[in-house]
């Protein structure tokens, strides 16, 4: 693979021979002080950035630039590095729109239209000479995010730097200076002209981040949260006294927990949402505190949080389904359930089960260490069964060897519920050794039982395991919960 300090040494080469003088600047340049990975590029010159990107490209053998000749920038993908050439320019903004009116500058004018002081530095790749105007590299050193200049026109001007200044400040583990936070507070509303994509783009790469509460504790305090994410926001709802019902506080350590086990998006968002039907379902009866059937208002509330986030159809659903089951781990812990109760519960969750069970471990939060210690451990305990019994009987691939066209078929039965329900006790009585999983024996059964199976679904007979309405109902009284787990948020 070829390697970055070759790229900029070419450039520094090719600037040499045409005595153009080309800045290594913006995120690379950071990261490098830093001593962070990146593969991004960026170069920025005086003349025509145009130009170099398209000589460099030929004189080295590179694919053809991308122009973007309304802003002066090209890019060119070398392997999984990218490297934009941009010309030095200043920007204006009308009030209406974060897209700015593009002018050519000096360097130091181009540094001054940038978000923040680590990001203003540019070094000449032909002296070797840092231009640091705005003391980027000391803010760096002090672990500081700022404006390099007045903040309330920083973001006023494009109000997407509010949101990017919380991502850099949770990404870097950096603070935000106190002037910069305040502007960031009195522009707050300015978000309204940002296109949804690029405040789901920034929302992600904060979720992405080592310790992502801290982006959601900035924004809730610069007053964001309540515009961007407000069914987060409304865990912050004090509507009981009751003292382990601090929503907002269990949701952020959650998310926290998950990030350490995962770096999988789509988990971590079930992990932030997955209290969110909480404040709805929230009820208080002689004194008890219940959140009756809040796992499933919240699968339902969490879609259209999935796709103000641009995520796919697909993730939403998968988020959806484990905010939906997030309670099932911790009851099938506490009741030791049977052998064909899980094997039901592993041909419902299916591939999501390791998903499913680093969110149950997050889930188990407490100031009690010890509690949160065992309760993780019967967790895990169960984990390691299910997945034993999964590689024994293949149960997360299992398929019944009919379908739905053979049962309307014996039956007579048009599409339906009742094909659903009857092909769901087949696969039930499959589970438990009742019938074996064969075409001609399903078949025969059918054909001597279908009346009877009929009549069971129809009469709504409930089996012996946890079927999705068996677990609601036993997990909607909170004290029920508390007494599994006695811990906050639970």
């Amino acid at each position: 693979m070829l390697k970055l300090d070759t790229i900029i040494e070419q450039i520094r080469q090719l600037g040499k021979q045409y005595n153009i003088t080309p800045y290594l600047v913006g995120g690379y340049l950071r990261d490098k002080f830093l001593r962070r990975a990146n593969h991004d590029i960026d170069i920025m010159v005086e003349n025509d950035a145009l130009e170099f990107a398209r000589l460099f490209a030929k004189v080295y053998g590179y694919p053809s630039p991308v122009f973007y000749g309304k802003f002066g920038t090209a890019m060119i993908e070398i392997e999984k590095n990218k490297i934009e050439f941009a010309t030095a320019r200043k920007e204006s903004y009308d009030q209406f729109s974060r897209k700015p009116h593009v002018k050519p500058a000096t360097v130091l004018e181009d540094l001054a239209r940038r978000d923040f002081t680590i990001n203003a530095m540019a070094q000449n790749l032909l002296t070797g000479e840092l231009l640091d105007p705005f003391g980027g590299k000391t803010d760096i050193r002090k672990k500081i995010v700022r404006t390099p200049v007045d903040p309330d026109i920083t973001f006023y001007d494009d109000p997407l730097r509010i949101l990017r200044g919380i991502r850099f400040a949770t990404v870097l583990n950096f603070a935000i200076e106190e002037n910069t936070k305040k502007a960031m507070a009195k522009n707050v509303n300015r978000l309204s002209i940002v296109s949804q994509e690029r405040i789901a783009d920034e929302i992600m790469k904060m979720i992405a981040a080592k310790k992502p509460s801290t982006a959601f504790i900035l924004l809730d305090e610069i007053g964001a949260l309540d515009l961007l994410m407000p069914e987060i926001a409304s865990l912050k709802e004090k509507k009981t006294d009751h003292p382990c019902k601090e929503l907002f506080e269990h949701t952020l350590q959650v998310l926290d927990n998950t990030a350490r086990l995962t770096k999988n998006p789509v988990i971590r968002i079930a992990a932030l949402l997955h209290d969110i039907g909480k404040p709805k379902t929230l009820k208080i009866e002689n004194g008890k505190v219940s959140f009756h059937r809040h796992e499933i208002v919240g699968a339902k509330k969490s879609l259209a949080v999935c796709e103000r986030l641009k995520i796919s159809q697909k993730d939403a659903e998968t988020v959806s389904l484990l905010i939906k089951y997030h309670l099932r781990p911790h009851l099938l812990a506490k009741e030791n359930p049977t052998d064909n109760a899980l094997a039901r519960f592993i041909r419902e969750i299916g591939t999501h089960m390791k998903s499913l069970f680093i969110i149950a471990q997050a889930d188990i939060t407490s100031k009690n260490e010890k509690k949160v210690k065992e309760g993780r451990e019967k967790i895990i305990a169960l984990y390691e069964r299910i997945k034993e019994l999964n590689r024994k009987m293949k149960l997360s691939k299992f398929k019944l060897a009919i379908d739905g066209f053979v049962i309307m078929e014996i039956c007579g039965l048009k599409p339906g519920k009742q094909v659903g329900l009857v092909k769901k006790k087949l696969e039930e009585m499959v589970l438990n050794g009742e019938i074996e999983n064969k075409k001609t024996k399903l078949r025969d059964y059918l054909k001597k039982h279908c009346n009877e199976l009929l009549s069971e679904v129809e009469n709504g007979k409930k089996d012996n395991g946890y079927s999705v309405g068996t677990v609601a109902n036993e997990f909607c009284q909170e004290e029920k919960t508390k007494r599994m787990f006695p811990l906050s948020g639970k």
